[in-house]
């Protein structure tokens, strides 16, 4: 950079466009200009502080803070209108008998604190490079001197230190300030779907320990009835004791699993409620739809294609990843041009004792020691390149595993289905065998056990087979069915909001 000082007591033939603080002799020959340049001084003086921004305390309050959290609700009329700007097609009624994915996804999206984060940081961005056009401010310095025996014993100027960008370099730098609001906008898409990762997961998690809660109220019930029956046995001495305790060690096992469940039941709550920017406690009685958990629809060989094309090439964290390398490439741009010498012009006015003087100095930074500077960037630069060649390997591994994992889940639950059927073909029998009186009620019962239980092994086939179909796109990050499809067209807007 080039840098120019400027040392003036104000003078009409020394005018160039920049304002000048005036320095006078203070004696009686002096006096008419000396009021005139006093003028001057003031109206500077008052122009710059009448450019000054004031500042406003801001301070946090965590009380206040605190108990606005807690009183958030999912049922606002607020974030009705808020959600309805990323996804129009928000029902009619408030708030919704059930809330499907993508309402969620748009509720997470306006209430999500790290979103919040997010967007501030673009927004500092924006503020940066606006800042990187403008010209750095100039540095003023006053000078007097008093001289006891000269005739005229004083001295008076200041110097004015500017620091000019050559074109080049001023390129440069506005364009690394854009690239790193670039940036902040594509981390601010990657945290969207980092918040989307969490709210299937939690999601998918609830509706597993839903439908896990229901089949075990069932198999309790089963086991109640099984224990009763017995407990009858036994008292007619039908049955060793023995088989009395082994059937209520199962009813205490199934109670066990059942706490185990509402445990996760509540953290899968948690989890939601933290996706979504909410206390737990304004989930409570909040229905979810997701008719095809467990069974994702078959994908269309082109669709997966392009979506895998699109990961590969453009996904938000390989965009932010490549935008980092172009920021080291920029820095390393700068770094290069800086190995020539930099030109220092200092130009000057003095009224010296009565004299007027005029310096001119020309200086010369040399840059002996720029090639460990240099290297440094390079090496910058070679990090940033090996970073977005690592991840866009690794979204090439964690798709197609993602899709060898789905095979093989689909594989696992056909396969317990077909269990499944057999159990069920079983209980439907040992219920004929009892209205026809060739088994008993504990036969039967123990058969209908059975099937609950393979109704539990095909639901942790479904929760395996649901959790490889988020996993493939959470590697896509796309979503691949259901009502997410609508908002993920809108979800530029949510860039678009963080500039306002």
């Amino acid at each position: 950079m080039d840098s120019i000082k400027a040392g003036s007591a104000v003078d009409d033939s020394a005018g160039n466009g920049i304002a000048r603080v005036v320095s006078i002799r203070l004696d009686s020959h002096a006096w008419p200009r000396r009021r005139v340049r006093r003028r001057v001084c003031l109206l500077a003086v008052i122009a710059v502080l009448a450019a000054c921004t004031s500042y406003e305390p801001k301070p946090l309050q965590p009380a206040q803070t605190a108990q606005q959290f807690a009183a958030r609700r999912l049922d606002a009329p607020e974030l009705r209108e808020q959600i309805a700007r990323i996804l129009p097609q928000t029902s009619a009624v408030w708030p919704p008998a059930e809330w499907d994915r993508a309402t969620l996804l748009a509720v997470a999206l306006v209430s999500n604190p790290k979103l919040d984060i997010a967007r501030a940081e673009v927004r500092a961005a924006l503020a940066h490079e606006v800042a990187a056009t403008q010209p750095a401010n100039p540095d003023l310095s006053l000078q007097s001197e008093y001289a006891r025996h000269d005739p005229h014993p004083w001295l008076y100027g200041f110097a004015l230190d500017l620091l000019v960008r050559s074109p080049g370099q001023k390129h440069l730098q506005t364009e690394l300030a854009g690239l790193g609001t670039s940036n902040a906008r594509w981390q601010l898409l990657e945290q969207v779907w980092t918040t989307r990762r969490g709210l299937i997961a939690a999601l998918s998690d609830g509706a597993t320990v839903q439908h896990r809660l229901r089949l075990l109220d069932r198999l309790a019930a089963a086991q109640d009835r099984l224990v009763a029956i017995e407990e009858k046995r036994v008292a007619a001495g039908e049955d060793a004791p023995g088989e009395l305790l082994t059937a209520r060690q199962a009813r205490l096992e199934i109670a066990q699993q059942r706490a185990q469940a509402q445990a996760s039941a509540n953290t899968a709550q948690a989890a939601l409620a933290t996706a979504l920017g909410l206390p737990p406690q304004a989930l409570d009685g909040v229905a979810v739809h997701w008719p095809e958990w467990g069974e994702p629809p078959l994908l269309d060989d082109n669709k997966l294609r392009q979506s895998r094309e699109q990961a590969l090439l453009s996904r938000a964290d390989l965009a932010a990843a490549i935008g980092d390398y172009a920021q080291s490439e920029n820095k390393l741009q700068q770094v290069v041009m800086r190995q020539y010498p930099q030109l220092h012009l200092s130009p000057g006015y003095y009224w010296d004792h009565g004299i007027a003087k005029f310096p001119f100095d020309v200086g010369f930074t040399l840059p002996l020691f720029a090639r460990g500077e240099i290297a440094e960037a390079r090496a910058a630069r070679e990090v940033s390149a090996r970073r977005m060649l690592a991840l866009q390997a690794g979204i090439y591994g964690d798709i197609t595993a993602a899709e060898r994992a789905e095979q093989g889940a689909r594989e696992s639950l056909a396969s317990a289905e077909h269990g499944l059927q057999s159990l069920r073909q079983q209980e439907q029998q040992a219920l004929l065998g009892l209205r026809l009186g060739a088994l008993g009620a504990e036969e039967s019962i123990a058969a209908q056990i059975l099937t609950i239980r393979g109704e539990l092994e095909t639901l942790q086939a479904r929760e395996q087979l649901q959790a490889a179909r988020n996993a493939l796109e959470d590697a896509l990050h796309a979503p691949l069915s259901g009502p997410e499809l609508e908002l993920s067209h809108n979800l530029s807007v949510v860039a678009a909001e963080a500039d306002r």
